[in-house]
C-alpha cells in the first residue's frame, strides 16, 4: 500500500497547518479541533469509569523541582526556560515549561495527608507539555514541541501494584483496537546506565513488570538498559495499514521519584511510607496518535470519530428546506450534519464530498421531496440507495 503523508491528509480534510516561524507548533481548525477533543473525550469516559481523578497542573514549573526529581539532569537540552526580559538577560531564571506532567501531579498528591487506605489514587491529565525539538527533528504532528500527553499517575501500595498492571493492559489493548489496530507488539525496558533509585528498587520494578506481562499472556521483547531514568518501561507498538510499527503507549513503573519528591502515606503502623508511581500514558501524544491515525486510514476515519458524519447535497436551491429539515432530525440524534449550499453542480458536491472522506452523502431533489426519502451514498461503496430517513438514522446509530 502506498503510503499516506498525515500533513497532505490533513491539509486536504482542513484540519491543521502548522507554523513556518515556529517550527514544531500546530494551528488546529474547527474540523481538526473536533477531531482532537472527540479523541479526548473518548478517553476521558473511560477514565472516569476506572475511577480516575482529573488534573491540571500548572504550564509553568520551577527548577529546584525538577532537579529534586532528576529531571532537570536528564532533559535540560530539551527545556524552554521562561522568565521576563531582564531576569534572561542575567542569566536569572528560575522556571520552565513543563517538559512533563509528574512532578505537578506528585505536587497534588502532597497536598494532602494520604492514609493506606486511600490508595490506590488514579490522577489523570490531559496535560500540554513542552520540548525543544532541534528544528531538524520536528515532523508535522509526529514530532512536535508542544506535546498533549494523555498522562496518569498511579500512587498505590506495593500488592497493588500487579493487579493495577493488569487493568492497564487490558486497558491499551482495548483502546487501540477501538481505533482499528489490532496489531501489539510490546518490549520491556530495563534499567539504563544513567538512573536514579536503588538496586533493589530496579529490581524490584523489573521483577513486577514481567510477571504482570506473564500473568496477562503477552509476549514481549526486552529492551536493556532503554527504561526511563527513574524505572523500567513496557512500550506498545502498533502496526499500522501499510505494516510501519509505531510506539505510542507506556506503562512505567516507579519506586524512586515519590521518595525523592517527598511523597507519604500513613500505614497501617503509623509510620509514614512512600507510595508506589506507576506513571501511564495510552495513546502518549495525541497529536502524534492523530498523525498515525490518519496516516492509517489514510483520512477515512471512522464514522464516529469524522468531524463531519453526514454531508447533506440539495441539487438546486429549492431543494434546500427539505435538506434543513433532514439535517434538524439528524442533528436531533446528536450526530454531525452539514449542508452543502454552494452553487455548485451534484457531481462537483460529491467528489468534494468524497475529497473530505465523509462517510454518509445524502443527495435531495424534487424526487427525494416528493417519495419523503433521501438518496444515500456510502463511503467507499459504488452506487446510491433510496432509504427513508428515519431507517438511515435507525442503520448509524
Amino acid at each position: 500500500m502506498q503510503e499516506a503523508d498525515h500533513k497532505e491528509i490533513g491539509r486536504k480534510l482542513k484540519l491543521f497547518s502548522f507554523s513556518k516561524k515556529v517550527p514544531g507548533t500546530c494551528y488546529w481548525w474547527p474540523k481538526g479541533a473536533l477531531l482532537f477533543d472527540s479523541i479526548v473525550s473518548d478517553l476521558k469516559k473511560e477514565l472516569k469509569e476506572q475511577g480516575y481523578l482529573d488534573l491540571k497542573t500548572a504550564p509553568i514549573i520551577d527548577l529546584d523541582t525538577l532537579k529534586a526529581s532528576g529531571h532537570y539532569d536528564n532533559f535540560r537540552e530539551k527545556l524552554f526556560f521562561t522568565g521576563n526580559e531582564n531576569e534572561m538577560k542575567k542569566n536569572k531564571v528560575n522556571w520552565c515549561l513543563k517538559p512533563m506532567s509528574c512532578p505537578g501531579s506528585v505536587k497534588i498528591f502532597n497536598e494532602e495527608m494520604r492514609s493506606y487506605r486511600d490508595l490506590p489514587i488514579k490522577f489523570s491529565e490531559m496535560g500540554t507539555v513542552f520540548r525543544y525539538e532541534q528544528p531538524g527533528e520536528v515532523n508535522g504532528l509526529l514530532r512536535t514541541r508542544v506535546i498533549t500527553q494523555d498522562d496518569a499517575h498511579i500512587y498505590c501500595l506495593t500488592d497493588q501494584i500487579e493487579p493495577e498492571l493488569l487493568k492497564l493492559i487490558d486497558f491499551v489493548q482495548k483502546t487501540y483496537k477501538r481505533y482499528g489496530f489490532d496489531e501489539i507488539r510490546v518490549e520491556l525496558s530495563t534499567r539504563p546506565e544513567k538512573s536514579i533509585g536503588s538496586d533493589e528498587q530496579w529490581q524490584k520494578a523489573e521483577a513486577g513488570l514481567v510477571k504482570a506481562l506473564k500473568d496477562a499472556g503477552i509476549k514481549y521483547k526486552e529492551n536493556k538498559g532503554e527504561g526511563a531514568f527513574y524505572g523500567p518501561k513496557i512500550d506498545f507498538h502498533i502496526k499500522d495499514s501499510m505494516g510501519r510499527s509505531w510506539q505510542m503507549g507506556t506503562i512505567q513503573l516507579d519506586f524512586a521519584t515519590a521518595e525523592r519528591l517527598e511523597a507519604n502515606y500513613i500505614d497501617k503502623d503509623g509510620s509514614k511510607k512512600h507510595p508506589v508511581i506507576i506513571h501511564r500514558a495510552i495513546l502518549g501524544s495525541i497529536e502524534r496518535f492523530i498523525a498515525v491515525l490518519l496516516e492509517h486510514t489514510a483520512g477515512a476515519l471512522p464514522f464516529w470519530l469524522s468531524p463531519v458524519q453526514i454531508s447533506i447535497l440539495p441539487i438546486a436551491s429549492r431543494h434546500l428546506k427539505y435538506a434543513q429539515k433532514i439535517r434538524d432530525r439528524i442533528k436531533d440524534k446528536e450526530f454531525r450534519c452539514e449542508i452543502d449550499e454552494r452553487d455548485e453542480t451534484l457531481e462537483k458536491k460529491i467528489r468534494d464530498a468524497e475529497i473530505q472522506k465523509i462517510p454518509y452523502v445524502l443527495v435531495v431533489g424534487d424526487r427525494e421531496i416528493k417519495e419523503k426519502n433521501v438518496t444515500v451514498r456510502t463511503r467507499g461503496q459504488k452506487g446510491l440507495r433510496k432509504q427513508k430517513i428515519e431507517n438511515f438514522i435507525k442503520e448509524i446509530k
